[in-house]
């Protein structure tokens, strides 16, 4: 259902009036087409301070990262050795915490190459991958590869191809295509990471500042809201933590623990709450690489008096998270253990999870006047 409302109206009548728009210097008002007076939150400042304190670093952090996993797996399929197998799976974890930054700004750039979708897709398809290392012909750039390639293929090929160190790096040793084919994964996703990163530098950065005429549908405000809308409540809610738990499993309600991200690196959890942190800091502003804050979507809440009940949404917005973070510290790894002997308390996760989808997805876009563009077909 499509949930609008109009952006609050302000009469400067009265001394005080004058005195509040003194606090947002920032800030202007101006009259409609019927004379009236309404709130004009400086958006500009807003997709400036997002895009150059948070996405850009952001992207250019996770373009390094990557290369350097790049780099890693280059030395490794030279000649195998444990060490460097050791360093490469280091270099992995680092490089998919570091894409949990980026993995919600699905719009612009990203939307082009379908990043998401070409970068970390879970379960991977083992079967698919053995058969591309097997005849040594494939396409990474066909849909029917998608499960087959990113980063969970890579935890695959890394950390589930045999028991021990020793006997993976056996297999790389008797096995040539394996080699080829790891390196052609992390090719392409560091020159996925590489051109969102130079395109965001290059160009669609000022065009995304200069996008703050209004919320409407393509607007700045617009695409942040529906990319982080979509992204927790497909990725984050469903992908990480429900479908796992057997939240999806209509017919018999019974864990899917292949589901998990990072199956085979045996740890989840630390993946998730960065995921967490990372749409925390940006909804409030925050700086990429620095405790700084600037004008985040937080800021625009308290602006137009954004309530649920009578809490501040933006506070509402925050305690959730908080106690989301809560029921993830109560978990452990590996999750596709937990999502057996403890499933209640992963379930319970997903429930908080769950409601924190309504004070983004319908309270937010609500109070800024939002259009979600995008089709939810989970049935829940």
């Amino acid at each position: 259902m499509i949930i609008k409302n109009t952006l609050k109206t302000f009469f400067i009548f009265s001394i005080m009036a004058v005195s509040i728009v003194a606090c947002k210097p920032d800030e202007t008002t101006e009259p409609d087409a019927n004379g009236n007076t309404t709130e004009n939150f400086d958006r500009t400042a807003l997709l400036t301070n997002l895009a150059n304190n948070y996405i850009i670093p952001a992207y250019a952090e996770y373009e390094t990262q990557t290369a350097s996993l790049q780099n890693l797996i280059t030395s490794f399929t030279t000649a195998p050795t444990e060490a460097d197998l050791q360093a490469l799976r280091t270099q992995w974890e680092t490089t998919l915490l570091v894409w949990q930054d980026v993995a919600f700004l699905e719009f612009g750039p990203a939307t082009k190459l379908v990043l998401s979708s070409q970068t970390n897709i879970y379960p991977t398809d083992t079967t698919d991958i053995n058969d591309n290392i097997a005849s040594g012909s494939y396409n990474l750039d066909i849909q029917g590869n998608f499960d087959a390639k990113g980063f969970q293929a890579i935890d695959y090929l890394i950390n589930g191809k045999a028991d021990s160190d020793s006997a993976i790096v056996a297999y790389y040793n008797s096995t040539p295509n394996a080699g080829i084919y790891l390196q052609d994964v992390i090719d392409e996703i560091a020159n996925n990471a590489s051109s969102v990163s130079n395109s965001w530098n290059t160009s669609y950065g000022s065009t995304f500042i200069a996008n703050s005429g209004s919320n409407a549908a393509g607007s700045g405000v617009s695409e942040i809201i529906n990319a982080l809308n979509l992204h927790f409540e497909k990725f984050v809610r469903k992908g990480k933590v429900g479908l796992p738990a057997g939240s999806f499993n209509l017919f018999s309600n019974d864990p899917i623990p292949d589901h998990v991200e990072a199956l085979y690196y045996d740890q989840s959890l630390p993946f998730l709450l960065r995921s967490i942190d990372a749409i925390s800091k940006f909804i409030n502003g925050e700086s990429y690489s620095s405790s700084a804050s600037g004008k985040g979507l937080d800021d625009y809440l308290v602006w137009v008096d954004a309530k649920y009940g009578s809490q501040a949404l933006d506070e509402v917005i925050d305690g959730q998270i908080a106690v989301i973070k809560t029921e993830i510290a109560n978990l452990n790894d590996p999750l596709s253990n937990e999502v057996v002997v403890n499933n209640s308390a992963v379930r319970d996760l997903y429930q908080e999870l769950q409601r924190l989808v309504p004070y983004l997805k319908v309270d937010m876009t609500n109070a800024l006047d939002v259009l979600i563009t995008y089709q939810d077909t989970d049935g829940d």
